[in-house]
């Protein structure tokens, strides 16, 4: 926690930034490298104003919760880097005129801003040494041609490198959330949702950032293929004193990267430290400071805000040198250029305007190896989140289309046979037979634990059973397609999910559903009377998961998309549980008449829906051992409608 409200400029910059620098924590997308910026802008005075060595320990543990164990690029397996740079050159495959559009673009910016030192050297040559001044109007008129091709090119660069890295994040944003709207719950398992959120939001937003950056590289090789060869025509010394600063321009922009960022580590580890002292101090501190207790917290927290400050003055003191050094190379290169270049004027070997050139070209090498460097440092960022996304869409469902759909028929009885679910090892549902015959309405009851909802996700096939069959006239689900199954059995959710927008976008899902049709369901559902007292009737937004509403109205509106998809079969897993005995009553007699003909499976405990229901089946308890050659639920039909009725 830091004393002292920290100013963005006041972030320690990123580990391989200089001071100065956004701050590491801001997202991926809009983290563009500050050195990045300046060379799409142009050199600039290398002023760095030192950052004040604070961390916002909330941010530092927001990443650390979100850092992946294989985030280092160095970790990453041959063939998964092999396969991310596949994912990565398939990626850009379809954009590639607008990714060359802005490569273009850019190579055409930067000839054009090297040629404004060559053009003003000519201007003072020709035009004010030589008093010329035809000359001098044309260099001059050269230098603003060259000013304005600059424009056009640095504007066709973000604009095509931009809409190119926009274009592949939307692609593999679209290619990642339609695979893992396909899992199931096993498959969704394997990784937690949050790290799935992240590999489409920040590993996304990493590959856009690396696509943005692409045409950096031609600005690079622009720079290097056009400065070096200039600055020999101008005098081989002045080369020869450029070339001889690249390695320790190199060096510091290597060096203190990586001990700035060591020591940011360490400073965010005791931020952490002291937040929970000051946590530990606040919430638990009242209730011992009768017994003196809350001392050894204050020592704790004395503890830790010393080593925050050994920390912050350990990081400042890298951060002031990482300052002063990065500058201080180009500018003594600079100095002795100036002096070799100004003898070499003295002597007739070098004009005034070629010793202008160098020192604009000069400060122009000088950014393009700091990028360089940082951009080599970076280069694997893109892999490891490339191979994250590829790890992602390799991710397979349980639940699958066969090979060859058979098609269901209409109307036919409803058969699980043998069938029981293992989560993690551990049966969570005993084998068991049941039968629902056509236009049946059965309830299912048991214990906590019994494996009720797990039962019901099974006709819908959300899960496929560990053993047995579910079939439907007939034919077993697994043999039938997905779609195929899911328009002809329904499933409502014991705890439903809505989205945050309007009550007829949560009705209508984008399927191509009337507003009479809309009605009729929420009213079969018992809750248009409320919907249409609401402001704006079915367009009101419900807000975010639904806040505007009740657990008896989201139920209900459940309840009606539910039926809104016209099934032949509806599965309704406890989906009256927050509602009062008059509105279920009403719901379950509405519910009754909506299912003339049809089939429905009520996993419930509520009285009402159990004295509704045709017939009543108890799940036995888990831990509940059954008599050797009984299964825990006998087969049952329609013959004997008390048969297990509890």
């Amino acid at each position: 926690m830091s004393t002292h409200p920290a100013k963005p400029e006041q972030h320690p910059g990123h580990a391989d930034r200089p001071p100065g620098d956004r701050p590491a924590a801001e997202p991926a997308k809009d983290r563009a490298p500050t050195d990045e910026r300046a060379l799409a802008t142009g050199p600039v005075a290398e002023e760095e104003e030192p950052a004040a060595a604070d961390v916002d320990v909330e941010e530092t543990e927001t990443e650390a919760e979100t850092e992946d164990e294989d985030d280092d690029p160095k970790s990453l397996p041959a063939e998964r880097r092999r396969r991310a740079r596949r994912l990565l050159r398939g990626s850009l495959r379809p954009h590639r005129a607008t990714l060359f559009a802005g490569m273009i673009s850019a190579c055409l910016r930067q000839v054009a801003l090297l040629a404004v030192p060559w053009c003003v050297q000519r201007a003072l040559d020709d035009g004010i040494t030589g008093e010329d001044d035809g000359a001098l109007l044309l260099w001059s008129g050269a230098t603003a041609l060259a000013a304005c091709v600059q424009f056009a090119g640095l504007y066709g660069w973000q604009y095509w490198a931009s809409v190119t890295d926009a274009r592949v994040g939307a692609d593999l944003r679209a290619r990642l959330l339609g695979r893992l709207a396909g899992l199931d719950r096993a498959a969704l398992a394997e990784r937690g949702h949050g790290d799935l959120a992240m590999r489409a939001t920040r590993d996304t937003d990493m590959v856009r950032e690396w696509v943005h950056g692409l045409a950096v590289w031609v600005v690079l090789a622009t720079t290097f293929v056009l400065v070096l060869p200039g600055l020999a025509a101008l005098d081989p010394v002045l080369l020869l004193v450029t070339v001889g600063m690249l390695p320790f321009l190199t060096w510091v922009n290597l060096y203190f990267p990586r001990r700035f960022g060591a020591a940011s580590d360490e400073l965010s580890a005791a931020h952490g430290e002291r937040a929970e002292a000051v946590a530990d101090l606040l919430q638990v501190g009242t209730g011992l400071r009768g017994t003196g207790g809350h001392r050894p917290l204050l020592d704790r927290h004395d503890t830790a805000s010393a080593t925050v400050t050994e920390k912050t003055v350990k990081a400042a003191r890298i951060e002031a040198n990482w300052a002063a050094v990065a500058p201080f190379v180009p500018r003594l290169a600079v100095a002795v250029g100036v002096g070799v270049g100004g003898l070499a004027v003295l002597d007739g070997r070098l004009t005034i305007g070629g010793l202008v050139a160098f020192t604009s070209w000069m400060a122009t090498v000088t950014l393009a190896t700091r990028v360089l460097v940082q951009r080599l440092l970076e280069r694997g960022q893109a892999d490891v989140a490339a191979a994250r996304i590829d790890e992602a869409l390799s991710l397979t469902s349980t639940v699958t289309d066969p090979a060859e759909p058979v098609a269901l028929t209409a109307g036919g009885d409803l058969e699980l046979t043998g069938v029981s679910a293992v989560r993690d090892g551990v049966t969570v549902l005993a084998p068991l037979d049941l039968t629902v015959r056509r236009g049946e309405f059965v309830a299912v009851q048991g214990a906590t634990g019994s494996g009720k909802s797990t039962l019901l996700r099974l006709p819908a096939r959300l899960d496929d059973p560990a053993t047995g069959t579910v079939r439907y006239g007939g034919t077993d689900l697994r043999d039938a397609a997905l779609d195929d199954v899911r328009r002809r059995i329904g499933y409502v959710a014991q705890r439903p999910l809505l989205l945050s927008g309007t009550v007829a976008e949560n009705l209508r899902l984008g399927r191509d559903l009337s507003d009479e049709a809309l009605r009729a369901a929420c009213e079969t559902a018992c809750v248009h009377d409320q919907i249409a007292a609401m402001p704006d009737g079915y367009d009101t937004p419900l807000g975010e998961s639904g806040t505007a509403l009740s657990g008896g109205q989201i139920q209900r509106l459940a309840l009606a998309r539910g039926l809104l998809g016209d099934p032949e079969v509806l599965v309704l897993d406890d989906c009256t549980s927050a509602l009062d005995t008059t509105t279920e009553a009403e719901v379950l007699k509405r519910l009754r008449g909506w299912a003339d003909g049809r089939t429905v499976l009520f996993a419930t405990h509520r009285t009402a829906v159990l004295e509704a229901a045709d017939r009543v089946v108890t799940l036995a308890d888990r831990d509940t051992t059954p008599t050797p050659g009984e299964a825990a639920v006998p087969a049952l039909s329609a013959a004997h409608p008390e048969a297990d009725r509890g």
